[in-house]
């Protein structure tokens, strides 16, 4: 029996000497720096001595306290004292958001968990705003201490770098209760106490949401600088050391608004209202488009918080808008925005017409005093439509030009002159007798004419002149053409030669024989035309025009047409 034992103990050992040995699996947590400044960044790693799909890491509890980038992660096999050995690490980089003593807490990986690590957070010294050397520093400098809230205020900051620095990367200023917004930046050479630096400006839009005496933390400069480093007493070597260089905070006073504030309002330190047209310039007439436009102008002002323009025009006057320009620009450190509107005004009777004075109200925020800006009104005269005269030249007999008809009208008074000098008294009674004789003849036959012609046979439609015919093949020659102002006279010629009584195009659409939604879709294409009249920026196609003026004269014909018929015996 103690054989038998002794043989057993014998062959357990050698089992256990050939068993191989399973590693407890472990996961370490460790920080590149645990002694930081609000606003530094450091690095947190965490390993585990395996590898595999399951393993992840919740950070959600460092958020609190923390800004927690997304992580690098690294998957290796390593040789170790003869043995082979999986790895699996990932890296976060953190930035401090408050003062104080916090605890990175045990983070959980599958069924293990880190140890606790200890993070003191302090406030910037002198020695952190800069390096030793005055190599880097950061100059912060705001266009306004004293703002309200949603009123942007502009943030600049001054990056002075010389030497050699890698890895370089700027961390926005920080302000809790605002929105921040990077604007610019560039970069020059500028030699400062006999030192050339790299100059780095940036500028950022700061737009607070809470009230208060706030402080504006300064944007911080990461990276590395390369330093000398004595390896011992006979050789010295270069040597990657990182940096967190930031320069001086701001303080931001932020004011209620105003308790008598009222939607609408602007809260700015400068509004203005311009006239970029000057009307009494040119003539205008009853009818034609008059384009005019104007901007608002508001520092400090966000874009979307520019106040529309509102005008107030009378009966007396048609008008058509275009689209509001929105644009935004800088002067003098200040953000400035406008509004610029832009529309046509068609006057229906002449005489003078009175631009009515445009207001906007606001608050100046350096003065404390609500204030308004004012677009003075201003008269123009309105002269009397030439359309009609213009018009009627198409119906002429005579097709000479305007030389040459000065020219026949010159001959024909001379003739006529020398006509009366010729004839005598005794002349004219015979002519008077003969001419009378010859047009009662002329009357009697073309009333017989017409009786005869009535009682023999139908009349011929097609025999009969189209009115419209040539004005309407000039316009649709005008039309594809796509010119503005030559599509607005033709189209009077046309219609008037139907209608004299239309004076402007939106008189058109009511005597067309087209059912509602095609009146509708006339009206909407004319005054798309009236502003491309008035606006050579704004685009129109006359393919729907034409397709719409093509279907009313179809219409009209065949009501003519019908008419006519309807008369026969």
């Amino acid at each position: 029996m103690p054989f038998l034992t002794k043989c057993f103990n014998i062959i357990l050992f050698v089992f256990i000497l050939n068993t191989p040995v399973f590693a407890q699996t472990e996961a370490i947590a460790s920080v590149s720096d645990n002694s930081v400044v609000k606003g530094d960044l450091f690095r947190l790693t965490v390993t585990v001595n395996d590898t595999g799909s399951q393993y992840r890491v919740d950070t959600s509890a460092l958020e609190n306290n923390f800004k927690v980038s997304s992580p690098s992660r690294q998957q290796e096999t390593i040789y170790d004292n003869g043995d082979w050995k999986k790895r699996l690490t990932w890296s976060y980089t953190l930035q401090a958001t408050k003062t104080g003593t916090f605890v990175i807490p045990p983070l959980k990986i599958g069924d293990v968990s880190t140890q606790p690590i200890e993070i003191k957070v302090s406030d910037a010294k002198p020695a952190d705003y800069s390096t030793t050397d005055d190599a880097i520093f950061i100059e912060n400098t705001i266009n306004k201490n004293n703002t309200y809230i949603n009123q942007p205020a502009i943030l600049e900051s001054k990056i002075y770098v010389s030497g050699r620095f890698t890895n370089g990367q700027i961390q926005p200023p920080q302000l809790d209760g605002a929105e921040i917004e990077q604007i610019s930046g560039n970069n020059s050479n500028i030699v400062k106490n006999g030192i050339r630096y790299e100059l780095y400006t940036y500028q950022y839009k700061i737009t607070p949401s809470t009230s208060g005496e706030l402080n504006i933390d300064s944007p911080i400069l990461t990276g590395s600088v390369y330093k000398t480093i004595r390896a011992n007493s006979f050789q010295q070597r270069m040597a990657s050391v990182p940096v967190n260089i930031r320069g001086n905070n701001i303080s931001l006073k932020v004011n209620e608004m105003p308790a008598d504030y009222q939607p609408g309002w602007l809260i700015s330190e400068d509004v203005r209202l311009k006239e970029n047209n000057n009307l009494q310039e040119k003539e205008h007439f009853v009818g034609e488009p008059i384009t005019r436009s104007i901007s608002l102008q508001a520092a400090s002002v966000d874009l979307e918080k520019m106040p529309e323009i509102k005008l107030n025009y009378d009966n007396s006057v048609r008008y058509y808008p275009d689209k509001d320009e929105l644009t935004q620009g800088r002067a003098n450190n200040t953000i400035y925005s406008q509004r610029t509107i832009t529309h046509a005004i068609i006057a229906d009777k002449s005489g003078p017409l009175v631009l009515p004075e445009i207001k906007v109200s606001w608050w100046n925020s350096q003065t404390q005093q609500q204030e308004v800006a004012t677009l003075p009104a201003q008269t123009i005269m309105i002269k009397p439509s030439t359309t009609s005269v213009e018009t009627t030249q198409p119906t002429q007999q005579t097709s000479v030009t305007p030389t040459t008809q000065n020219n026949s009208v010159a001959v024909e008074k001379e003739a006529v002159n020398t006509t009366v000098k010729e004839s005598s008294p005794s002349q004219v009674m015979p002519w008077k007798i003969s001419t009378l004789v010859l047009l009662c003849l002329l009357i009697l036959m073309i009333i017989y004419h017409l009786y005869t012609r009535k009682t023999s046979r139908p009349i011929d439609v097609k025999t009969q002149p189209a009115v419209t015919n040539k004005p309407y093949q000039d316009l649709l020659k005008v039309l594809k053409q796509e010119n503005p102002q030559q599509a607005y006279l033709a189209l009077l010629v046309y219609f008037q030669s139907q209608h004299p009584d239309i004076t402007h195009l939106q008189q058109i659409a009511d005597y067309t024989n087209l059912d509602e939604s095609k009146k509708q879709a006339l009206l909407e294409n004319l005054m798309q035309l009236e502003l491309a009249c008035s606006n050579s920026a704004h685009k129109w196609s006359a393919k729907a025009l034409s397709k719409l003026i093509i279907l009313h004269h179809k219409i009209t014909k065949q009501a003519t047409s019908l008419a006519v018929n309807n008369i026969n015996p």
